[in-house]
């Protein structure tokens, strides 16, 4: 966590370098530039963390261990994805 003394610091050791990158830019690409500073400021804007809702909290879904221990190893190492996939979500209950 960067304490208020740290950001100020930083932002004197950014700004001559930022201004300094700026002036060598046209100014088409000054505007640009301008541009996304903008858009990232309104995206650190909108990804504020908001309080968590209850809607918004993951469900916890829990399965018995036998469960578990039958999906272990399912799937090995240099085998064929799509017959495992299909073995897992088949119907015949073999897996």
């Amino acid at each position: 966590m960067q304490t208020c003394k740290d950001a100020q610091s930083l932002a004197v050791k950014i700004r001559p370098e930022l201004l300094a990158a700026l002036a060598v830019l046209s100014e088409r690409r000054q505007a640009e530039v301008l541009d996304f500073a903008r858009f990232l400021g309104q995206c650190a804007e909108q990804n504020t963390p908001a309080e968590v809702t209850p809607e918004a909290r993951i469900e916890l879904r829990l399965a018995p261990s036998d469960t578990l221990l039958r999906l272990t190893g399912l799937v090995a190492l240099g085998g064929d994805a799509l017959v495992d996939a299909e073995a897992l979500y088949d119907d015949n209950g073999s897996h």
